[in-house]
């Protein structure tokens, strides 16, 4: 059954949310829908005296506080709990069962022949199909359904009455549907430019132009978008090239450029896909390390600084060496914030830079030197 709400083209999670949450959306259109359908129901009750129409107008009554009560009881817990996401299955399930009620109810008026209540019947056909196309584009296959449940037993209803010049409704429902389909797909594609303009300007705006890694807003938001709780297990690591600046300045920015890229592509290669990488400003970056035990972070540390000096960097012909020096806090152990976090590994970074060139250092802690005997010497080739 998914596959009738998968959306029609490429769309991120996050747009997917958004699509399915349209289908969630404000009771009243439902509401209004069914207080039309009781009006036709109750009026072919009084017109014809048929007892059937008395069963549809409860069952259009209980369709309607069961769409409430679900509509109610969704939105408590998405007010109890703001990371609740809500299921649509109920909200689909109760508006495929209300076409399949409003089918049912016009296939009954049209098949008795009363031309009063033909008209009526069909008049509530069509001003229902615009309001479902609209609610319902998010979905286009199960938009369609919903329209087919409601009209098909119209048409069907119309041909087995005695009314013969109902029969030119026939040839009118492919047209009608075709062109039903048109406008749910129109507001599908419309909807579905919007999201992807949506997606890459969000992108810009959070990655680094030049290195393709989150900035400064990205990853702010990062660690804006972290769940608080004193369970939470997370490192972060500020980290600034050595040497960086004698490059940027002897060899020009384009190499400078240049350079800040790879040296990114090699700690991301050091760096679990779960990890956080981003450029803060110039020679400076910062990694959020997620579940991952103090003891564990040292060890990463070593990784990238040997990393990002253990070879020369081949930038255009020329033969560049960058070095870096790292500080890190680890949460909940060194702080008690995101913000905290991120000025105490700052202040470890200080202490590495002050300590010397291609080093490490924990805030207010001792560092264990565990790094290879070629990482150690290519540093030693730094500071010299």
């Amino acid at each position: 059954m998914s596959w009738l709400f998968q959306p029609t083209g490429t769309v991120d999670p996050t747009g997917r949310g958004f699509l399915l949450g349209e289908l969630l959306g404000s009771v009243a259109a439902a509401v209004m829908g069914s207080f039309c359908a009781l009006i036709v129901s109750g009026t072919a009750l009084l017109r014809s005296g048929d007892p059937s129409y008395m069963v549809f107008c409860a069952l259009e009554a209980s369709l309607i506080a069961l769409r409430v009560t679900e509509w109610r009881w969704r939105s408590a817990r998405s007010g109890q709990r703001p990371d609740h996401v809500p299921s649509i299955d109920a909200s689909a399930v109760l508006s495929a069962l209300w076409c399949t009620l409003q089918g049912a109810l016009a296939f009954t008026i049209m098949s008795s022949g009363d031309l009063v209540l033909s008209v009526l019947s069909a008049t509530l056909v069509t001003a229902m199909l615009g309001p479902i196309c609209a609610r319902n584009y998010a979905a286009p296959r199960f938009a369609f359904l919903l329209v087919l449940l409601c009209d098909l037993p119209f048409v069907a209803g119309a041909m087995a009455s005695s009314e013969m010049w109902f029969t030119p409704i026939v040839a009118l429902t492919p047209l009608f549907l075709v062109g039903a389909m048109q406008i749910i797909r129109s507001f599908h594609r419309t909807m579905l430019m919007t999201l992807a303009a949506r997606a890459t300007a969000l992108h810009l705006a959070e990655h680094d132009s030049l290195t393709g890694i989150l900035n400064r807003h990205g990853m702010d938001r990062a660690l804006s978008r972290i769940p608080p709780g004193g369970e939470r297990q997370m490192a972060l690591l500020s980290i600034d090239l050595d040497g960086f600046k004698q490059v940027n300045d002897r060899y020009g920015h384009g190499v400078g450029d240049i350079l800040l890229t790879k040296v990114a592509d090699r700690m991301k290669r050091e760096l679990r896909p779960e990890d956080l990488l981003g450029r803060m400003g110039g020679d400076e970056f910062m990694v959020i390390v997620r579940d991952m035990r103090p003891e564990h972070v040292a060890p990463l540390v070593d990784r990238l600084i040997e990393a990002i000096a253990r070879a020369p960097y081949d930038v255009g012909g020329l033969v560049v060496h960058v070095g870096a020096s790292v500080g890190f806090a680890c949460l909940p152990e060194d702080a008690a914030t995101a913000v905290e976090l991120r000025l105490r590994a700052d202040d470890a970074l200080y202490a590495a830079k002050g300590a010397g060139k291609g080093v490490g250092r924990r805030y207010r802690q001792p560092w264990p030197d565990t790094r290879s005997d070629d990482s150690v010497a290519g540093q030693q080739f730094l500071r010299r």
